[in-house]
């Protein structure tokens, strides 16, 4: 495991930041970790798309799952219907989750690598074909990355919430009258997770460090933009 780990994450992680960091301005860490965390998010672009997605059509099909639950007492027959529906109209509801499972690993290696290349390049882990910098510059813009940073830790949840803004008004559905006790209740606690959520991350950042804040922060203003992009392509295709 460790070793597939290696080979599919942190190794091509780890090369792909000191190439970039041999063209970047003063060998900056700072702004190669920005365009490494645009190529990871463009390679992944394809799973949030999906998923968002989802998550519009799932808003789109409410009244008919809301109607589902009320003329289906059984819920082994609620559960086919649904799947049915999902079916008919080409609805992954794991697509969210896959988007999630692919992170993981990747904020972990990306961890390590910016921990170990703080430390100086590991000869051993690059590429035949990766040029060693003359240089890593590790102070940019005022931030030291290999320290923790209060102002990346709070850009990283400020950025968190103003995705998950984005991202739970297109879960927001019906009249709250109109909804179901178990439907209100998953409503409270997505609207307690867009305030709880990024103050936990804010936490998070500051204790793992400042790259890997760096990285969260870009990667949010990233998606920020992704979903606004997404939604507008999406009602355009249902207004068309």
């Amino acid at each position: 495991m460790t070793y597939l780990w290696n080979l599919l994450f942190y190794k091509p992680l780890y090369n792909a930041l000191v190439f970039f960091v041999n063209y970047v301005p003063d060998y900056s860490i700072f702004i190669s970790v920005i365009i490494l965390t645009i190529i990871v998010r463009l390679i992944i672009s394809p799973l949030s798309y999906k998923s968002i997605k989802t998550q519009l059509q799932t808003k789109l099909l409410q009244p008919k799952l809301d109607k589902i639950k009320k003329e289906v007492a059984n819920k082994q027959e609620q559960a086919k219907l649904t799947l049915e529906l999902y079916k008919k109209h080409g609805v992954n509801p794991f697509s969210s989750f896959f988007v999630m499972l692919i992170q993981l690993p990747i904020i972990l290696a990306l961890y390590w690598v910016f921990k170990d290349i703080s430390d100086g390049i590991n000869l051993e882990i690059l590429y035949s074909f990766i040029s060693i910098p003359e240089k890593l510059n590790l102070i940019s813009f005022g931030f030291d990355l290999s320290e923790k940073s209060y102002i990346l830790a709070f850009l990283t949840g400020f950025t968190q919430y103003i995705y998950l803004s984005f991202s739970s008004s297109m879960k927001s559905t019906g009249e709250d009258s109109e909804k179901s006790e178990q439907a209100k209740m998953m409503a409270m606690v997505g609207k307690s997770m867009k305030y709880t959520m990024p103050v936990i991350i804010t936490v998070f950042s500051y204790i793992i460090g400042g790259a890997v804040a760096l990285y969260w922060v870009a990667s949010n203003v990233f998606m920020i933009f992704q979903e606004l992009y997404i939604q507008k392509k999406l009602k355009n295709k249902k207004t068309t």
